[in-house]
């Protein structure tokens, strides 16, 4: 019985990927969204210049149908997209094989880039288990289109703070670098706050010692539980109005008025990441006080998925802020605390008032 060559069989089962795409197609395995975030403009930044990017959900129902035109049709101006299918890990096996053949028809300007966001157990990724055996895993296997990440595990922050200190051009002493891995909060919005934080402070000497890794904000059961909880108290009760402007004009005050500022914007990002988990149902994974929790779900219930992602943007805005020289400290504190006052203020029937600005929908 004659066989074709091996080479054939080969070029028959790679055809899925090689059709008009010129980029291929790549699988983000990582349960971290800011370091998905950080992998996807790796990928966008090698594509060129003007590089843009699309964003859709793969838990939508039903799946969002405009994604189809843009995997298949090819910008008139030949500007590279990356085109992010978020949460893919909920797509059930028949989408999966729709988007087979697509990837067969993908337009040359498009790289199509598919999220596996659910959670690792015992190191293990989160892949749905008919996956591998779909030809365009397969395929992605050998070019090595998968890149995995668990997000930041106490094994895997070293490599990632290491990282940070060589693209920014800092220099680690090995007491500061201890400390840092023991005190970083392990999700990598609210780390890359805090690191942004301890590299503003380092920015003469480009030395991270073991005082300026003491400027990382406690992560966890602290005093700014309260202060959130005043903050969402604040419209109704003058009193807890007076305990948050009373802390920010304190701070006004403080040679080092940046201090609270970056304290807050680390613990805010790490709890919006705890409202985001109790909203969605999945309290298990949430570490803190049994007795606070029940505050903070009727808090996520309150702000929804669109208050919650307003939060993100706010914290986001004030660092980047902050951080770029446009915004005094003092100031970015005090609006930033007027604008999620605003925000968690409750109207009578038990939705939360929009803050000026809001964005509705969902953010890559």
């Amino acid at each position: 019985m004659l066989r074709p060559p091996a080479n054939q069989s080969s070029a028959k089962q790679s055809s899925a990927s090689q059709s008009s795409a010129r980029h291929g197609h790549r699988f983000l395995v990582c349960p971290d969204a800011e370091l998905l975030r950080r992998q996807v403009m790796v990928l966008a930044a090698a594509l060129g210049k003007g590089c843009a990017r699309k964003v859709f959900w793969g838990d939508e129902e039903p799946f969002p149908p405009g994604y189809w035109g843009e995997l298949t049709t090819q910008n008139l101006f030949s500007t590279p997209t990356v085109l992010l299918l978020r949460r893919a890990e909920a797509l059930k096996a028949e989408v999966w094989d729709r988007l087979g053949e697509g990837l067969k028809n993908t337009a040359s300007t498009v790289l199509p880039v598919f999220c596996l966001e659910g959670a690792w157990k015992e190191g293990k990724s989160a892949i749905p288990n008919f996956l591998p055996r779909r030809a365009f895993w397969q395929m992605a296997v050998e070019r090595k289109w998968i890149w995995e990440s668990p997000g930041l595990t106490d094994a895997a922050l070293p490599k990632f703070l290491d990282a940070w200190a060589a693209e920014h051009g800092l220099s680690l002493e090995a007491a500061a670098r201890r400390a840092l891995v023991e005190a970083l909060p392990r999700d990598g919005l609210a780390a890359g706050l805090e690191l942004d934080k301890i590299e503003l402070a380092a920015a003469d000497s480009r030395v991270i010692t073991p005082e300026l890794a003491q400027l990382i904000a406690p992560h966890g059961d602290m005093e700014f539980f309260d202060f959130m909880r005043a903050l969402s108290e604040s419209a109704q009760n003058p009193r807890a109005a007076r305990e948050v402007w009373a802390r920010v004009l304190d701070d006004h005050l403080r040679p080092a008025g940046d201090k609270i500022l970056f304290q807050l914007l680390g613990y805010v990002a790490w709890q919006a990441r705890q409202l985001w988990l109790l909203h969605e149902g999945e309290g298990a994974k949430v570490r803190m006080r049994p007795a606070d929790k029940p505050a903070l779900t009727k808090m996520a219930q309150r702000l929804g998925r669109s208050g919650i992602a307003r939060i993100i943007e706010l914290t986001l805005d004030a660092n980047l802020g902050v951080i770029g020289g446009t915004r005094r400290p003092d100031d970015a504190l005090e609006s930033y605390v007027a604008e999620l006052a605003a925000l968690m203020q409750p109207r009578p029937g038990g939705a939360t008032v929009a803050a000026p600005q809001v964005q509705t929908g969902r953010r890559a």
